[in-house]
């Protein structure tokens, strides 16, 4: 790093991606070095992992063929400033969080330690955004006074990409001189130069002590900033659009939420099912009406969000080795544990201090506390989700103590009772009941049940889980109700999710939704519009004033903000990636509003994100076609069904899975229908039919006449070499 500070300039070669080169990118990067980077395209380089994992391609990299080549190409490097990345504002959430692809027992013990500090915290969650661009990584960091790296063993799932994320990261956090630990289970991953750096673990539990040490340090960080003068900077430098993960901005987004309809009802309680894609809002609304509902002192409110790392084990460990005809029951028979556990844990915690105040409280409390701290599984040194995996554990542990390994049970209710409850039941309903008779009652707000579910790829099991859930909540729901105690609870869910449930449900509709994807462009346009008078923009602008503030009016004569608009997919937070996108761009060259070049460079960075994440997705229904959208380059933007079938034969797909390959691209956005209105063409994607599969296939002539054409999303364009 010494030799890094001394340099002019810095020169990365990244034909093969390693850990030291990844670090050397982001330290130089922080200490505001110009970054050279070169690959030898004589020795293949990987640009197929440059391009999935995302850290590179938006830097760009001059490739090489020979020393003669190389030196050539450095001899004319002339402009040695450093990439001019813009400068942020303290985030209100000042600890930064790699987290990993697959929630592992140590990344949920650092994040239920974080939350205990009480110190907010922003993540990235490869699972939500499986490319990180270097421009959000830097912003990521800046706005940090920690950053927690999580690096992952040889042998785990994404263990490559995880800590190529996290060199990168590690590298920019200390070339910013941000307080940073990077974990390590036992002694590998990092290479022997870097052991200095890391915070090696044998156990989970051993990251409390880390994480105990750095907590204080952030808090005297926090309070030294906000003692610091402000430096002017431009508007649109200084500007804050938010993060597009809704997680990372929960402290700002009762500044600028757009309240919906559909917001409404849910906020009113009755709604159960809260139904949109990835990226419509779902979490957003999620936060906004926990906080709302918070606001009543003297109502319980429940905000569960497990990671699929627990639910998978239940469904692999239990359930799978149960009969069809005792799944049901038996996940019914948890969920209603887990429901009751948490409603208990929340009133205790809610009251510890209230309740010594209030005589009225103090021995129903007494009581409650007493009967719940029974079971070993409920203390509160963790949160939700070490909970419930503590009980996945003990449940899949005496499941084999009892049964072995065997498979397909039968078992009776009540040896399904003594499996999964360990309290006195009936005593703790009676018990929380009398309790919760002095509040003004009972809201659950339960989201990522899907999460880590396949998309288009469900299991028969997952919605066994689901409804198991659902019949759990309507047992509370009849129990508190019985005792006029209000209950409400409301599941968020993927549309994908939510069609399956109705097709594998016999009482299809009976449970109230509302459906939060978006159809309506002036909502989008909206939801900009509050963020940009977030940031001091009059509040009587109207939209078209406000975006001309930060942005030129047209490109190619279409209104700009259109023009990302159509490549957003309908999808709020795209919208608000391609934004950020232009922001970084703009400020990078020094503009004071987005240029036209900076909306086309933005448009191209967003469609390497989009095409990457829609191979992953397509991945986990068909694994051997991962890389169907690579076949689509240099396509022309609009074919034939039977061109199309054509263009399938080259791809490892069979004929039989054409039909299934093409309905997965209509359903991700990918392809759209072209079909006449008004006597001329138009083209149609799942959003312009709200959703309805049905509808679209059916205008695509149910995927069976070869003259029905189709078009390819224009997001999709520029990675794939598509021209107009």
């Amino acid at each position: 790093m010494r030799r890094i500070d001394a340099a002019t300039f810095v020169v990365a070669d990244i034909t093969r991606l390693n850990f030291n080169v990844t670090f050397e990118v982001g330290y130089s990067i922080g200490r505001q070095k110009r970054t050279v980077l070169i690959s030898n395209k004589a020795l293949n380089p990987e640009e197929r992992a440059i391009t999935q994992l995302g850290i590179y391609d938006t830097l760009g990299h001059h490739s090489y063929e020979n020393s003669t080549d190389l030196s050539t190409f450095l001899s004319r490097v002339a402009d040695v400033s450093p990439l001019e990345f813009p400068s942020f504002e303290l985030d209100r959430a000042p600890i930064f969080v790699l987290d990993t692809l697959h929630k592992t027992d140590a990344s949920i013990r650092i994040i239920s330690k974080i939350k205990k500090s009480r110190i907010r915290f922003r993540s990235y969650d490869p699972s939500e955004q499986p490319r990180l661009s270097t421009l959000e990584a830097y912003r990521s960091v800046y706005k940090s006074l920690a950053v927690v790296i999580n690096l992952l063993s040889a042998n785990a799932t994404d263990a490559r990409f995880n800590n190529l994320r996290g060199a990168l990261l590690a590298g920019l956090a200390y070339g910013l001189d941000k307080d940073t630990i990077i974990f390590q289970e036992g002694d590998e991953p990092v290479p022997v130069d870097y052991r200095d750096f890391v915070s090696v673990y044998k156990h989970p539990n051993d990251v409390d002590a880390y994480i105990n040490d750095l907590v204080p340090r952030v808090a005297e960080g926090i309070q030294a900033y906000s003692d610091r003068p402000l430096e002017a900077r431009g508007f649109l430098a200084s500007l804050d659009l938010g993060d597009p993960a809704a997680e990372n901005e929960v402290t700002k987004l009762a500044e600028y939420y757009v309240e919906t309809d559909e917001f409404h009802k849910v906020l009113a309680g009755g709604v159960r099912l809260v139904v949109g894609r990835k990226g419509s809002g779902k979490t957003a609304l999620f936060f906004r009406v926990r906080d709302i509902l918070r606001e009543n002192r003297r109502c319980i409110v429940l905000d569960l969000k497990p990671e699929g790392h627990q639910l998978k084990r239940f469904r692999d460990l239990v359930l799978d080795r149960l009969t069809e005809a005792v799944q049901e029951h038996a996940t019914t028979a948890f969920w209603e544990y887990v429901l009751l556990l948490e409603v208990c844990y929340k009133v205790l915690e809610k009251d510890r201090q209230v309740h010594v105040r209030d005589h009225t409280l103090f021995e129903p409390y007494q009581r409650l506390s007493a009967l719940y701290l029974r079971d070993q599984l409920t203390g509160d040194d963790a949160d939700f989700s070490e909970r419930m995996l503590r009980l996945v554990h003990r449940l899949s542990e005496e499941f084999t103590d009892r049964w072995g390994g065997q498979s397909n049970l039968y078992l009776s209710s009540q040896e399904i009772t003594q499996l999964i409850f360990k309290h006195e039941i009936p005593e703790l309903r009676d018990h929380l009941v009398e309790y919760l008779s002095k509040k003004d009652g009972v809201v659950v707000l339960f989201d990522n049940i899907d999460k880590g579910w396949p998309t288009r790829g469900i299991k028969s099991t997952d919605i066994v889980i689901l409804r198991g859930l659902l019949e759990a909540s309507r047992k509370l729901e009849r129990l508190f109700h019985a005792r006029g105690i209000d209950f409400s609870f409301s599941v968020f869910l993927r549309n994908d999710v939510y069609e399956f449930l109705v097709s594998e449900s016999p009482d299809r509709g009976k449970e109230s939704r509302v459906s939060l994807d978006w159809t309506d462009l002036d909502l989008l346009r909206e939801l900009l519009r509050r963020r940009l008078i977030f940031n001091g923009i009059a509040s009587t602008s109207p939209f078209e004033e406000a975006w001309r503030r930060i942005s030129v009016s047209h490109l190619y004569g279409e209104d700009t903000a259109d023009y990302l608009l159509e490549r957003s997919l309908m999808r709020p937070r795209n919208f608000l990636r391609l934004v950020n996108y232009c922001k970084s761009n703009a400020v990078n060259l020094g503009h004071e509003k987005f240029s036209p070049d900076d909306i086309q460079k933005a448009a191209a960075s967003f469609s390497a994100d989009i095409v990457n994440e829609i191979g992953l997705e397509i991945r986990d229904v068909f694994p051997a076609a991962e890389d169907i959208p690579y076949y689509f380059i240099g396509a022309k933007p609009q074919m034939s069904l039977a061109e199309l079938r054509a263009m399938l034969d080259q791809t490892p797909l069979t004929a039989r899975e054409y039909d299934a390959a093409i309905e997965a691209l209509m359903w991700f956005g990918f392809l759209g229908i072209l079909h006449s209105k008004d006597g001329s063409p138009q083209e149609t994607y799942i959003y312009d039919v709200f959703y309805d599969m049905k509808k679209l296939q059916y205008l695509a002539g149910g995927l069976a006449q070869g003259n029905v054409r189709v078009c390819i999303h224009r997001a999709f364009w520029p990675f794939l070499e598509i021209g107009g």
